[in-house]
């Protein structure tokens, strides 16, 4: 198991459980909802790359769908790197992240999403993850 992980702030302290909530207005009137995660490791002295092609492909995080055909779809979802890349990011695309990343908080990457509501359904959703392509995770000597 990694010991990197999706976490809901900046130094690292408390990591995402379970997946991405959306709520929805009761009058259908949900404007676009942004957060960011990180994803970094508290363990000391570790990295990760793409499993493929290590140090050569790009890290990425994708947006997954448990429920598909109900709720939101993933199209609906933006990633970026900044939260000022999400006007510009594509809905349903993967974000890079990079070709390694290093344990430590001041190495995390954020990710921020935006979801955008195409459903006007009243409740919340959250049949939709941040998932990290598959990666190798190395100790740095």
């Amino acid at each position: 198991m990694s010991s990197f992980k999706l976490y809901t702030d900046a130094a690292l302290t408390t990591p995402l459980t379970g997946s991405l909530v959306a709520a929805q207005n009761a009058d259908g009137s949900t404007p676009a909802i942004q957060f960011s995660l990180y994803l970094g490791s508290t363990t000391a002295s570790r990295m990760i790359q793409a499993n493929a092609n290590p140090g050569v492909d790009q890290i990425q995080a994708t947006v997954v769908d448990a429920g598909a055909g109900s709720g939101h779809d993933v199209s609906e979802v933006k990633l970026a790197a900044t939260q000022a890349g999400l006007a510009s990011a594509v809905g349903g695309a993967a974000l890079d992240l990079g070709t390694s990343i290093l344990s430590g908080a001041a190495n995390a990457k954020p990710i921020w999403i935006e979801v955008n509501d195409a459903t006007h359904v009243v409740g919340t959703a959250t049949e939709l993850s941040v998932v990290i392509a598959d990666v190798r995770e190395t100790a740095i000597v």
